[in-house]
């Protein structure tokens, strides 16, 4: 592969991609082509590849729907999983802080896409559960994610598709620390 001298990225075929073109003191901290550079530059990938992915979709369901990700995808993951949930799962299951998600629940709360109700088991937790008009919203939003999905991915084959996402499930363990 193609290695820039600064530190600039390159893709697979070898094409530069100067997106740290300003880092030009780089090589100072990772000499090029040291098992610590290929690190850096692919955790650094990881992270830019996850914000550019993250700011297209929410940037495209939000023009096409007015929902902001933090409220798609709190309402997939509720939708997904059984219902009711308590507020700790789904917490949970999205990777964000409390206050976080109170305040995304608290809006679709009150924008009718989703119920609250105290946990008859367990006084000090809430269950949340999907409403009729959450579960429309999903199924609007569900096609225009996949649309950009298939155009993101269209290149890769499904061999791809498992070698990189089982790559990916063991990098995210790993910094999990399990």
């Amino acid at each position: 592969m193609k290695q820039d001298k600064k530190a600039g990225l390159c893709d697979p075929a070898g094409h530069e991609r100067n997106l740290d073109s300003w880092a030009v003191y780089y090589n100072d901290y990772f000499p090029a082509n040291t098992r610590i550079d290929l690190e850096y530059r692919l955790s650094r990938m990881l992270v830019l590849a996850g914000r550019t992915w993250g700011t297209r979709i929410d940037n495209v369901a939000r023009a096409q729907t007015g929902q902001s990700r933090a409220r798609w995808q709190t309402l997939f993951v509720i939708a997904f999983g059984e219902q009711p949930a308590t507020m700790t799962d789904i917490g949970i299951r999205l990777n964000v802080q409390w206050p976080t998600l109170v305040r995304v629940l608290d809006g679709l709360e009150k924008d009718g896409l989703i119920n609250r109700v105290d946990n008859p088991r367990d006084g000090r937790s809430r269950l949340v559960s999907i409403t009729d008009e959450g579960m429309r919203l999903v199924r609007e939003i569900k096609p225009i994610l996949d649309k950009e999905r298939a155009a993101l991915l269209e290149e890769l084959s499904d061999e791809d598709l498992m070698r990189t996402g089982a790559i990916l499930q063991l990098l995210m363990d790993r910094a999990a620390g399990e």
